[in-house]
């Protein structure tokens, strides 16, 4: 069954139950409502009658016939539906309003010993052909006789009514459950059109495998409209990955098809009956292209681990040290360029130790290559809001502005030329971009042609 119906259901379920336990309720309350409305005017009539009758001025024996007609005042004040009568301990009647006609009040045996027993009892009595009536019995004291009052009013109109109560409750009942199966249906389907465009989408997706397709909700950003926004940036992310990989394959079979080629060539050429120097030659560049190819898988292993979100041990260390550590390393095995640390704060933060020393080198390594001799390479510590920020600035060559957007891609190289001739892979600052990312970090860069480029790393303080 569709989830569109089974919340339908369960809806109209819920509200099935709700609307029956209220309609329950509503007709128990107006029931006895009712009843104590009847219950209470029959302790009026009652009341009444006792209030008619003064045992000090009745005159023995009685007559009931010269009672009955100097007592009008038990007819006047019975109203239709309120019937009255007396009886005496014979269970003879002996007074009744005249709206009894030629009827008499049911007998209940149990009610009038209750009564003569000096009790007010107020009893439901069956009165035959499925009608009821609501009686209360009380002792009547005339003189040296008691004589039992009865007070009973038919309850025809109280179930009559309550019949009504329970029909008209059924019906709102079903009316309810449908009228809110059919608008909770159509709110459920509004509700769910995201899940349907994102089951479609996906089928397309499957279907075409083309990435490019996308939900494109446009509704509130409740649930499934976040459910919808986060497909479409899954997909978008997957998008991304994918044509990442397409140009990652694309470009390292180009990178590793030059050094395989002058490789191969080298080989063949050894085969033949060459000269010993022209041997050397041929031998020095197969080891110098092997050295590359060995870089770069060494490079694309490391950007590997790093885009597999691998747990690494972080310590908390202050980034002076090793900024400090790294650049003595570089400048020791580098000449002709001045390193200097302009400012070092004490800032520490929780990093992979042998990372953040990777992507120092990495960034200490990029200056090296673009500053000319003589040129200058800076490292500078310091604290940006909440940041803690290292610099490595040069005042080299410097990036054109149509290239900052691109130099973290893999295997991008603004100067081909001059990146190969000096050993690079065109990984370094793909190395540098995801280390910043497995740090919750970030690397930044602002860069004058021939004025010289600052990196920055953000960190987030300890």
């Amino acid at each position: 069954m569709p989830i569109r119906w089974r919340l339908t259901l369960w809806f109209a379920l819920i509200l099935c139950v709700i609307l029956i336990l209220s309609g329950i309720v509503i007709h128990t309350f107006l029931q006895r409502y009712l009843s104590d409305q009847i219950d209470s005017d029959l302790k009026v009539y009652s009341a009444q009658v006792h209030g008619t009758f003064h045992p000090n001025e009745i005159s023995t024996p009685l007559d009931y016939k010269v009672f009955h007609d100097e007592l009008p005042a038990v007819n006047e004040f019975a109203s239709p539906g309120i019937y009255i009568q007396i009886i005496d301990q014979n269970g003879n009647v002996v007074v009744k309003t005249d709206n009894l006609g030629s009827q008499e009040l049911p007998v209940n045996l149990a009610l009038i010993e209750e009564g003569f027993d000096d009790n007010v009892v107020i009893r439901t009595v069956a009165a035959g052909n499925n009608t009821r009536i609501r009686m209360m019995v009380s002792p009547l004291f005339l003189g040296d006789e008691t004589l039992l009052l009865e007070v009973a009013q038919s309850l025809s109109p109280l179930d009559a009514t309550m019949n009504q109560v329970r029909w008209a409750i059924i019906a709102s009942i079903l009316t309810a459950l449908v009228l809110a199966s059919i608008v909770g249906s159509i709110i459920v389907r509004y509700a769910l059109a995201p899940v349907r465009k994102i089951t479609t989408t996906a089928s397309a997706i499957e279907n075409s495998s083309d990435l490019n397709q996308r939900v494109g909700h446009t509704g509130p950003k409740d649930e499934i409209g976040q459910l919808a926004d986060t497909f479409d940036h899954m997909i978008e992310h997957l998008n991304t990955v994918f044509e990442s990989q397409k140009h990652f394959v694309a470009d390292a079979s180009h990178e590793l098809r030059t050094p395989l080629t002058v490789i191969k060539g080298n080989i063949d050429l050894l085969k033949k009956n060459i000269s010993e120097q022209d041997r050397k030659v041929s031998l020095s560049e197969i080891e110098s292209e092997t050295s590359r190819m060995v870089k770069i898988a060494n490079d694309l292993l490391i950007l590997a681990e790093l885009e597999s979100f691998q747990s690494e041990k972080q310590e908390t260390v202050l980034l002076k040290d090793i900024a400090i550590q790294e650049l003595k390393r570089v400048q020791s095995i580098t000449e002709d360029r001045q390193f200097n640390i302009r400012r070092a704060e004490e800032l520490k933060a929780n990093v992979v130790v042998h990372r953040i020393k990777q992507l120092l080198v990495n960034l200490l390594d990029n200056a090296v290559r673009y500053t000319p001799k003589g040129g200058t390479i800076t490292i500078s510590i310091y604290q940006q809001s909440d940041w803690a920020c290292l610099d490595v600035t040069d005042n080299g060559s410097g990036i054109a502005s149509e290239h900052l957007s691109y130099i973290f891609d893999r295997f991008y190289r603004v100067d081909k030329a001059h990146s190969r001739s000096s050993g690079g892979t065109g990984l370094g600052l793909s190395i540098v971009a995801g280390i910043a990312r497995q740090h919750a970090g970030k690397i930044t860069v602002e860069s004058t042609p021939d004025k010289g480029t600052t990196f920055t790393l953000w960190l987030k303080l300890y």
